[in-house]
């Protein structure tokens, strides 16, 4: 049987024919997976976007239950410092006008502070609002006029610094402070205590937070809200917290926060 070679004319058409055919369903393979990569892309910017949405609103819960103990620990303690002096100036009014007059004084000033922080704390949480004005936040330096408060509330109070102080930053001074302010305020509300006596204790590396009392230890001072902040601000920075009832009598909160890194200052003026 013999074969015939089709014409020399006749195979160039077949093999163009057949190069177009490879050449458009490379193309068409190439349209199609250019299509589910887009697909894919899409599906992971949409599930990025979730997870970037989600960890702004984690955030944004994170920050605002960060602002929920501020308002705790300062507005209480003013709201508390107000209380305590109207009803004390109510209290002396009859005998002594002229301390009933600064108690009172100081129980106004208290509410004022307290609105202040108040407003300064809705502002923050007012994501349409302007911050407003902003009062800077207490140091150490304070101390003095937040012991004049408690002093002027009826519990007598004094405080020792022992070793030399270190410049610190902000947000551990800040810390500091408002362990110092939500002892004395647990103090004066929960504890029937005459005197209550800080120590600030600077030692490479650290600063011990000492707050003791002479009142009667309640379930409320070793359960409440208060402790639970005091305990969180000396765990944000690697510190450690302590509250108990001593076997003497009275109350002690005690704070230890790591100060490792920071830089000698000069003496404290005295509180």
């Amino acid at each position: 049987m013999w074969c015939v070679d089709p014409p020399a004319g006749q195979v160039l058409p077949v093999l163009t024919l057949l190069v177009v055919l490879g050449l458009l369903l490379a193309v068409a393979g190439l349209v199609r997976e250019r299509r589910l990569l887009l697909s894919h892309l899409g599906r992971e910017r949409a599930k990025l976007a979730d997870q970037q949405d989600a960890l702004a609103h984690a955030a944004v819960r994170e920050e605002r239950a960060r602002i929920a103990h501020e308002l705790h620990d300062v507005v209480a303690h003013g709201i508390s410092m107000m209380t305590l002096g109207v009803g004390a100036g109510r209290m002396i009014m009859a005998k002594d006008p002229g301390r009933a007059r600064e108690t009172l004084c100081a129980a106004e000033e208290s509410g004022r502070q307290a609105l202040l922080e108040l407003q300064r704390v809705l502002c923050l949480l007012n994501a349409e609002g302007s911050p407003g004005t902003r009062t800077p936040q207490p140091k150490l330096s304070d101390l003095r006029d937040l012991l004049a408060q408690v002093r002027t509330a009826g519990l007598h109070v004094d405080v020792v610094e022992d070793g030399d102080p270190i410049e610190i930053g902000l947000a551990l001074e800040l810390s500091a402070y408002r362990i110092v302010q939500e002892a004395l305020s647990n103090t004066l509300r929960h504890a029937r205590a005459q005197s209550a006596h800080v120590t600030l204790r600077w030692r490479p590396g650290f600063l011990d937070v000492l707050v003791r009392d002479d009142g009667q230890a309640t379930t409320t001072m070793t359960t409440g809200q208060g402790l639970l902040g005091m305990r969180e601000r000396a765990t944000l920075f690697g510190g450690t917290f302590e509250a108990k009832p001593l076997p003497e009598g009275g109350f002690e909160v005690r704070a230890r926060l790591p100060t490792a890194g920071e830089t000698r200052c000069g003496p404290r003026p005295p509180a």
